[in-house]
């Protein structure tokens, strides 16, 4: 084997291996790949061979082996050929595989070098392949291979159709194999459908849905082949075909869908609109084709014609039984085509479905849901939807009951929170408990509001609707089902609407904390009107009883001033038990009764004696009282209040025998004793004015001038400054008095104004006298918090002072609960004793003692465990005593928890307080002896900190029970509890962190708040990286790090030292830990997205996060450090060079720089210009230049130059222009040597190919380059020698041929032109080089021309090389050399230096040989005709020679501007000069008859005459001449001016002919159309603004009042008016906004222009701009008759309606009948028709004016018309004829008259007539109405008219109806009725009075005739007005009047006429 396997891996010779088949390798194909990548020696078996052991049966032998270099193959054979077994011996992986075919088959060997496994069965020859799937075998077979050889093979193998992947399916459609487009779309036809067995079960819907998603790519790939092969021809074939099949089958996949489901899931329905989508786009390729007008139309089918049938029967119809016949039998369209011709209801789909929907519902209704559901379907509705909608909404319980049971059989339930909302909705009976209950067990918080919200349109507000029912009270306090959040929230809402519910309404305290969640107590309004408490008391009531059992005054106060309550108003304030129980309230509302009565002293005297009661409890309240009391001040204050004043009190205590007691009391007070004595009253008067209630002091200013001196003109009061020195009290207060009042604030200020500026050391006493104070007044809360208050503003720590507070408290509490209330007081003061002497120990033992006992019964009543977590809280303060008064700390808790065995809350404890050793000791015998034993072992190694520090009392460290360690605490919890006892915590942690690299420490030492987050931050990255990383990081420190105090140094340092080596994750967690909001943990988090997960645009993310926290620090800078923005800053910048320098690849870079582009702005002082750097690395991104590492490091505009430069030049050498153009654009660099470089490389190339010989190719290339440099700016001068240096090496070969070097010599001289254009761009211009470059331009035109005159005269028939169009010379003359101004010198126009004949040197004419001047000549003229008379001039110098036509010229130049006089001879033949007749004008409209004075014209016409070349420039220098004669001016200075300006001058002279002068002129010197309209169109412009000016002004081309025809000559001037009228509306923006005439001038102008060439383009442009300025500028600043002027102007007045309707908005419509213009009044008429068809008014006003009488009359007309319109829309009848009535049908009549009179005047007969009888039948009805008769005449439709003429009485009548209807009744049956029947004969004698009646009329009433009794006579009667013999005779022979018909017969007048009638 391993020889067979040498022998396969190196084959003998190469072609043994080319009859191996193509799938040779696919079972190894991947195996190959990296076999190709390996050593060709390197083999898959070891160098001493391999080993395998097959499994087969014993009988079976090896019978082939094929060998690669990959796998073995080895095929054992049994004798009968039944087991035969191949085996797969993989290489690689050492396994063997094997396969037994299921039938007897033998080995096939094709050849010895084949691999291949070939089986021969009886069936066939098999291939067998291993290590190959099916799908990949396919695959590749169909991108190698076919369609139709895998369908075949599929077929042989009974292999379903594989999924075919997408890039065969792009390789066929590339390759245009159809079979391999069908064979995809069939192997994707069954995806939607997939058959099992026999039955189909269609796929589920999401799958469905996936299918159709997996299948899009191959449609877009399919639709785009289509798209593009549609519009080949080559390939339309293949289009068509390819969209066939691809529309058939997306039809069938429609198709299945549809068909094989009922309804469609939205899944499927999507599947339905991607495969719509793809149907619609295919559509649009179709082709139709349409037949012919001649050929017979196909056959309709069956099924159509039915259609048509039922159709036609739909006539007897309703609208709704169409409708629903058309739905079920699916024939809308058919129904709406139909309702339409109709006119029906329906016509409309969304119309046809709302019906379709009623009878849906009907159909449900009768229980139908078949037809229902059809109706739906067919509809295009969901059915379930539909009928699920129908039962959320119906009313009818059963109806809904019915198709709930059918949504439950069809398993549909989409019953959520909304649906169940909505049907409880629209339950008419909805119980809102129900409903309630609902909603709040869902907690659905939005529903909820919303009915609350209801709430308030049900109240009365309009502004929101409800759907929701009544919600009271009862529903939600019984019915809510959330949790107490929620229902607080509700109860808040509803409390501000008013809505309070029971439970809260029987408990007043909850009840008020309610109202303070809606708005408090105090609204505008009672907020619960409705309260009333159990024992029916009101809210007020309620509310004041609140208020005085806990003691509120103030907001009792506060709340009856609110509601202005008083006794009268409120039963409470009246109530005798609440004064008796609370005496400061009756002196409240006593106090309150008083500003509510200004007038009443007795209020004050009342409010008074209630405060005697509050000051003295126990005493009656009366004067008397406060007298033996003592308040004698209060006393005399009261009765200056007292009714009757001060002497009616008097003599009440004289009657009452009080005045002794009286005046006893007053003795107390000498002063007021003398002045009462002394009858200085008005002095005690004073006091009364002092009162706070000063009721008396308008009475007082009565009587107190009585008793002033003549010298005080002041009246006295108590601040006057001689009383208060007199007779003033002065009293100092102390700070104790201000806190015993409880006034902090004020007491320290007093305390440092008098004693800390005077006194020194008074601060410790100050602080034992509050201390005392405070102890002293323990139970009241407002001076023990003053002085708390007091000790802290002083500095001093008020612990101990609060601890003894609330001990004394809690003690009192204690003692206060088992005593009665009289012994309080003494308990009080028991306390307040020992309170004095807590200094003593022994007091403070004893207070102990009682706090305990106070405490432990706290706990007791508490219920909670004695040694519980919260029973420990309370002894806190116990133990906080002890702490402070220095006592043993209290055992009781400790020994408690020991009692009970909680050793976790006794270890807390103890160490909270932090006991001391010993006492715990002790404490542990309390334990149980287990727990006793293990707390000892515990506390052997425990380490107790004190951490309580008073009084000096440093912290001591002690052991139990060993010995103290002085080593340093290694465990965490020993390090905290070690920091505890350091002054400084937190530094003391950072050390330690350091010390032993611990970050966590760092974490709790910024838990301090006195903890600076930057150190931490410094340490805990110090502590979070390797040792070695430290030290690099704190090598610049030179002390201990555990002692270094970190700054924003350090931390920069770290920064730089940790991003150096990419070590951010510490900076990223340590900032995130310390600096939480710094700008710069997104700066770190962007570093590790780019750096770890190249994440670039969540990195970008990042920057921007960054950008704006850093924006915002700035804004907020005041309230940060000042370095932090700088910091930030700098540090971001730190980041991103780093970042740039770890880039390790140029893609990196460019990914960073892309994304720091937008950092330019702020980091841009701070590092480089990122935007720019960005820029340049995308443009080197697929170049082999990199970007410049120095460049990162070290960046500054000049290193960015220098770098740019050097990657300019490595560009330009790889021949990369574009990128280089970028790259110096960016870095500013010049470039002209790029662009230079550019364009000789890119002229090399095109030299190198064959096109550059043709000269259209060098044409357009040097006018590329031409643009190219002029684009880019490059100087001149280097242009200029780029064009010099390829003119130099344009030469031709030399002895090539004659067209080669033409070629060469035109482009030299396109190359001289164009150096010479760029030369002339300097400044200054250098002439003498042009003047040199010039003259070698015209050596080279002079060989040139040489050239061309051998070619002509060589080919004779055919035109030269250099003749033919698009030659150099449009180029040459492009860049001309004329053009320079420098060149166009005057001195050039002189005789004096031109060279004559005579002066011609040698050596000038040896250079030039015959041919050269001759050539030379030809150019000279060539110059002439052109007009290019200095040009010629110059050659004629350059080459010294001589030009007849030349010196022609410039003498006739000479003679007009007056240089020259005589030299006439000379130049002119004799037989010219001697030659009168020869004296002709050639320009007769300058001059019609010369001046026999001016010999110059003379002159003039005869060097035209001549001249032979540049005869033109002579006609122009004779007109320029007349014209200067004409104009008044000299030749010099009108020539010297551009022709525009000459033109100019001869519009603006006032001469009748100017126009056929300028036309001339505008020929004789050639002006363009363009150059003539642009100063046409500038001068109408500057007439029109100059003539809007006042004053006088210059002359002008063109003003308004010249008119349009002025302006149209001048417009034809150019030959093109459109022209003109294009540059005038060019110029409508310029116009100032201030000159609104000139510019609808300008637009009326243009629309004359265009008008006259009928271009609608520029009309268009006219009216669109119009109406622009009529919306936009003349309609906003009012100018009404510029608008006027548009619209006349233009005259388009169906284009500018718009106009109309702004005047008639505005009120200006009478400014248009002003206008006498064409067509005005009929666009006026029709306007008012049109849009304003009910303004009669208007009408007639515009027809008045226009004396339009027609179109008055139709208005007239039109109007009565409406009006009776008006009356045929009231009932008619009896009760309807009413004045109103008869007043209409005059005011019909009167419209009619004038209509009839209008038309009549307009001699309009036919209308006339036709007023005339509508008149008279208006008539007739006022003449029926008059009489009596309701009958109606007027408004008669046809039906009706023959019973209206049968009721008429008259005749007469019945003619105006018939006239007036243009109706011909049938007279026949009226004469009938009414002669015949009622024998009316004055109504046969009207008749006859209007026409004669005709024999047949008799003839049809006889036809009519029954005789019914005396009819018969009337008859008789009748026929006697027959004129007509024989039909008298017929007719009474017919009716047997026999008597008659004798009559007539024996008659000799009509005897003989009828014998003759009868007897023929």
């Amino acid at each position: 084997m391993k020889l067979l396997y040498k022998r396969s891996r190196y084959p003998p010779t190469s072609h043994q291996t080319q009859g191996f088949p193509w799938f040779r390798d696919f079972p190894h194909i991947e195996c190959r790949r990296a076999a190709a990548t390996a050593k060709s020696s390197a083999g898959r078996v070891a160098p001493g061979g391999a080993v395998v052991l097959f499994k087969t049966q014993d009988r079976s032998a090896p019978a082939t082996l094929a060998v690669s270099e990959f796998s073995v193959v080895l095929t054992f054979l049994s004798p009968d050929n039944r087991d035969t077994v191949v085996a797969y011996w993989d290489l690689e992986s050492q396994t063997v595989t094997y396969h037994q075919p299921d039938s007897p088959c033998v080995p096939v060997q094709r050849s010895d070098q084949e691999g291949l496994c070939l089986l021969l069965k009886a069936s066939g020859l098999s291939l067998v392949l291993f290590a190959v799937s099916q799908e990949e075998l396919l695959n590749r077979l169909m991108v190698f291979g076919s369609a139709g050889t895998v369908d075949s093979l599929c077929h042989l193998n009974v292999w379903g159709r594989c999924s075919i992947p997408i890039h065969a399916l792009e390789a066929g459609l590339k390759n245009h194999q159809l079979d391999t487009v069908d064979f995809f779309l069939k192997s994707k036809a069954n995806v939607l459908y997939q058959p099992q067995s026999t039955v189909p079960t269609h796929c589920s819907p999401g799958a469905s849905h996936g299918y159709v998603k997996d299948l899009c790519p191959a449609l877009d790939l399919l639709h785009s082949s289509i798209r593009d092969t549609h519009t080949e021809a080559q390939s339309r074939q293949f289009s068509e075909q390819l969209l066939s099949i691809t529309l058939t089958f997306l039809n069938t996949q429609v198709r299945l869908l549809l068909s094989n489901t009922e309804e469609l899931d939205e899944s499927l329905q999507e599947c339905v609109h991607i495969l719509d989508a793809y149907i619609s786009d295919l559509r649009t390729y179709l082709k139709f084709s349409w037949p012919a007008g001649g050929e017979t139309p196909s056959p309709v089918p069956s099924n159509a014609l039915q259609s048509r049938s039922e159709v036609e029967d739909w006539g007897s119809l309703s609208t709704e039984e169409v409708i629903q016949r058309a739905i079920m039998t699916n024939q809308i369209p058919r129904a709406q085509a139909f309702l339409r011709k109709q006119g029906s209801q329906g016509q409309r789909l969304e119309d046809l479905r709302k019906i379709g929907l009623v009878l849906a519902f009907r159909c449900l209704t009768l229980r139908d849901l078949d037809q229902a559901t059809t109706l739906l379907r067919n509809m295009g509705f969901s059915v379930k939807k539909q009928l699920h909608s129908i039962c959320l909404y119906t009313e009818d319980r059963d109806l809904r009951g019915f198709v709930v049971s059918f949504l439950n059989r069809s398993q549909f339930r989409p019953f959520n929170r909304g649906t169940i909302l909505a049907f409880l909705l629209t339950e008419n009976s909805c119980d809102p408990a129900v409903l309630w209950a609902y909603l709040t067990s869902l907690h659905d918080q939005h529903r909820v509001n919303q009915w609350i919200q209801s709430m308030d349109a049900q109240n009365g507000d309009p502004s929101t609707a409800t759907q929701w029912p009544t919600l009271t009270a009862d529903v939600v306090n019984s019915k809510t089902q959330c949790s107490i959040y929620m229902r607080n929230q509700i109860l808040d809402m509803l409390a501000k609407r008013g809505v309070f519910v029971q439970a809260e309404m029987a408990d007043f305290e909850q009840l008020l904390w309610r109202l303070g969640q809606a708005g408090g107590v105090m609204q505008a309004n009672v907020p619960v009107p409705q309260f009333r408490s159990v024992q029916g008391r009101d809210f007020h009531s309620c509310f004041i009883s609140y208020c005085l059992d806990h003691g509120l005054q103030y907001l009792l106060y506060t709340y009856l001033e609110h509601y202005r309550l008083t006794p009268r108003n409120c039963l409470a304030l009246a109530d005798k038990s609440l004064y008796e129980s609370h005496p400061w309230f009756e002196m409240l509302v006593k106090m309150q009764e008083i500003p509510r009565d200004l007038t009443d002293p007795g209020k004050v005297f009342q409010a008074s004696l209630t405060s005697v009661q509050v000051l003295t409890p126990g005493s009656p309240a009366s004067v008397s009282s406060m007298l033996l009391e003592g308040h004698s001040l209060l006393a005399l204050c009261t009765i200056m209040f007292a009714p009757g004043g001060f002497s009616f009190l008097l003599l009440v205590f004289e009657s009452a025998g009080c005045l002794q007691t009286f005046r006893v009391a007053i003795c107390q007070h000498p002063r007021i004793y003398w002045y009462v004595s002394l009858r200085h009253l008005w002095l005690f008067l004073i006091v009364l004015i002092k009162a706070p209630f000063n009721l008396l002091i308008c009475a007082l200013w009565r009587v107190v001038p009585l008793f002033l001196t003549e010298v005080s003109a002041e009246l006295p009061h108590f601040s006057s400054p001689h009383l208060v020195s007199k007779h003033a009290l002065i009293e100092n207060l102390d700070f104790l008095y201000y806190l015993q009042h409880g006034r902090p604030s004020v007491a320290y200020g007093t305390f440092l104004v008098q004693h800390l500026l005077n006194v020194s050391g008074v601060e410790p006493l100050c602080v034992c006298q509050a201390y005392c104070l405070a102890l002293q007044n323990f139970s009241s809360p407002s001076v023990t918090a003053a002085c708390v208050c007091f000790c802290e503003l002083l500095g001093v720590c008020s612990l101990k002072l609060r601890v003894d507070l609330k001990a004394l408290n809690f003690v009192l509490k204690f003692w206060s609960a088992d005593s009665e209330k009289s012994s309080v007081g003494s308990q009080k003061e028991f306390l307040v004793e020992k309170g004095s002497k807590l200094a003593e120990k022994q007091s403070a033992e004893e207070l102990l003692v009682d706090l305990e006992n106070a405490v432990r019964n706290s706990v007791e009543g508490r219920g909670i465990s004695r040694s519980s977590y919260e029973a420990g809280q309370e002894w806190a303060l116990p133990v906080q005593f002890c702490q402070l008064h220095g006592l043993s700390l209290s055992p009781v808790y400790p020994c408690d928890c020991a009692a009970d065995g909680q050793w976790l809350h006794f270890l807390l404890f103890v160490q909270l307080h932090s006991y001391p050793p010993k006492q715990v000791r002790a404490l542990l015998s309390h334990f149980s002896p287990a727990l006793r034993a293990h707390l000892s072992l515990a506390f052997q190694d425990l380490q107790l900190h004190s951490q309580w520090k008073q009084e000096g009392l440093q912290g001591r460290v002690e052991t139990l029970p060993r010995d103290a360690s002085m080593e340093a605490p290694r465990e965490l919890f020993q390090v905290l509890l070690q920091s505890q006892e350091q002054p400084s915590p937190w530094r003391y942690l950072l050390g330690e962190a350091m010390a032993q690299h611990c970050p966590p420490l760092t974490v709790f030492a910024a838990c301090h708040q006195v903890g600076d987050h930057l150190q931490c931050l410094c340490v805990w990255i110090l502590t979070s990286v390797e040792g070695e990383v430290t030290v690099e990081a704190t090598a610049h420190i030179d002390e201990s790090p555990s002692h270094h105090v970190w700054n924003l140094h350090d931390l920069s340092v770290i920064w730089k030292t940790l991003l150096r080596r990419s070590k951010f994750r510490p900076l990223i967690r340590g900032f995130q830990l310390f600096q939480r909001d710094s700008p710069l943990i997104h700066m770190l988090r962007m570093y590790e997205l780019c750096y770890d997960y190249k994440n670039y645009p969540e990195a970008k993310t990042k920057l921007h996060e960054f950008q704006k926290c850093l924006f915002n620090v700035i804004f907020f800078a005041s309230l940060l450090p000042v370095c932090i923005k700088p910091f930030h800053m700098f540090k971001a910048s730190v980041l991103l060079f780093t970042m740039m320098q770890q880039c390790g690849t140029q893609y990196e870079l460019r990914r960073l720089l892309q994304l720091l582009a937008d950092m330019e702005r702020l980091l841009k002082s701070n590092g480089p210009d990122f935007k720019k750097l960005s820029l340049l690395s995308q443009v080197l991104q697929d170049t082999p230049v990199s970007l410049s590492a120095c460049l990162l490091e070290t960046y500054s505009p000049d290193a960015l130059q220098r770098a740019c430069q050097e990657m300019l030049e490595q560009l330009q050498a790889l021949g990369l222009f574009s990128q280089a153009r970028q790259v110096a654009e960016l870095a500013g660099l010049p470039l002209d040597s790029l662009l230079i470089n550019e364009l000789l490389k890119d002229l090399q190339g095109l030299k190198a190919k064959r096109q550059w010989q043709r000269k259209e190719a060098r044409l357009a290339f040097w006018r590329k380059c031409h643009n190219q440099l002029r684009n880019n700016g490059t100087s001149a001068v280097a242009a200029s020698e780029f064009f010099l240096s390829q003119a130099e090496q344009s030469q031709p070969e030399p002895h090539g041929v004659a067209e080669t070097e033409l070629l060469c010599v035109q482009e030299r001289c396109v190359l001289l032109s164009l150096s010479g254009f760029w030369l002339s761009q300097q400044d200054p211009v250098p002439l003498a080089q042009l003047e040199e470059m010039e003259k070698r331009l015209w050596s080279c035109r002079l060989r040139q021309q040489v050239i061309l005159t051998v070619l002509e005269k060589e080919s004779i028939f055919a035109t030269p090389v250099g003749v033919a169009e698009n030659s150099f010379d449009g180029l040459v003359r492009e860049f001309s050399f004329s053009k320079v101004p420098m060149l166009n010198d005057p001195k050039f126009l002189s005789l004096d230096c031109l060279p004559s004949s005579a002066t011609m040197d040698d050596a000038t004419v040896s250079s030039l040989d015959e041919k050269d001047q001759s050539a030379l000549a030809m150019l000279v003229g060539q110059l002439l005709d052109e007009g290019s008379i200095y040009e010629a001039s110059r050659v004629c110098r350059y080459f010294s020679y001589s030009h007849r036509d030349v010196r022609l010229v410039l003498h006739c130049r000479g003679l007009a501007s007056g240089e020259l006089q005589t030299g006439m001879m000379e130049l002119l033949s004799p037989e010219l000069y001697f030659a009168p007749s020869t004296m002709k004008r050639f320009l007769s409209s300058f001059v019609v008859v010369p001046s026999p004075e001016d010999q110059v014209v003379t002159k003039l016409q005869m060097l035209v005459d001549e001249c032979y070349h540049g005869k033109n420039y002579c006609k122009q220098v004779l007109s320029l001449y007349e014209l200067s004669k004409e104009l008044q001016c000299s030749y010099s200075e009108i020539s010297g001016e551009a022709p525009e300006a000459v033109l100019r001058k001869v519009l603006i002279s006032q001469q009748p002919e100017r126009y056929k002068k300028a036309q001339a002129f505008i020929s004789v010197q050639g002006l363009q159309p363009d150059a003539v309209a642009q100063l046409v169109s500038s001068g109408v412009v500057q007439g029109l603004l100059t003539s809007g000016q006042e004053g006088e002004s210059e002359k002008q081309m063109y003003s308004h009042a010249d008119g349009r025809e002025a302006f149209l000559q001048l417009a034809k001037l150019c030959g093109d008016p459109n022209l003109v009228g294009i540059r005038l509306l060019d110029l409508v923006p310029t116009v100032p906004l201030a000159e609104l005439s000139c510019t609808v001038e300008l637009l009326i102008l243009s629309h004359d222009c265009f008008s006259l060439t009928c271009n609608m383009e520029g009309i268009v442009r006219v009216l669109q701009a119009a109406r622009h300025i009529s919306h936009t500028h003349l309609a906003h600043s009012e100018r009404y008759s510029l608008l006027v002027r548009l619209l006349t102007g233009i005259g388009r007045y169906n284009d500018m309606t718009y106009i109309f309707d702004l005047l008639n908005q505005n009120h200006r419509f009478e400014m248009l009948l002003r206008k006498k213009v064409d067509g005005l009044k009929t666009a006026l008429l029709d306007y008012i028709k049109r849009c304003l068809p009910g303004d009669s008014e208007k009408y007639n006003m515009v027809a008045l004016c226009f004396s339009m009488c027609r179109e008055i009359g139709e208005n007239h007309e039109g109007a009565a018309r409406t009006q009776l319109k008006i009356i045929e829309s009231q009932p008619w009848g009896e009760s309807t004829v009413t004045p109103e009535l008869k007043a209409a049908l005059l005011k019909v009549l009167t419209l009619l008259k004038d209509a009839a009179e209008s038309y009549s005047k307009d001699s309009c007969v036919r209308q006339a007539v036709r007023c005339v009888k509508m008149a008279k039948l208006v008539t007739l009805q006022l003449h029926l109405l008059s009489h009596g008769q309701d009958q109606r005449v007027i408004n008669l439709r046809p039906p009706e008219l023959p019973a209206a003429v049968l009721a008429l009485p008259h005749c007469y009548q019945s003619f105006v109806i018939a006239e007036a209807y243009d109706f011909t009744p049938d007279w026949a049956e009226v004469l009938y009725q009414k002669v015949i029947l009622n024998g009316n004969f004055s109504y046969l004698d009207e008749f006859k009075q209007r026409r004669s009646p005709p024999a047949s009329l008799f003839e049809e009433i006889s036809k009519k005739y029954a005789p019914p009794g005396n009819s018969s006579q009337n008859l008789k009667k009748l026929l006697q007005s027959c004129q007509d013999v024989y039909m008298h005779y017929k007719l009474a022979y017919e009716h047997k009047f026999f008597d008659v018909a004798n009559m007539l017969i024996q008659e000799s007048k009509t005897n003989s006429y009828l014998s003759d009638r009868l007897g023929s």
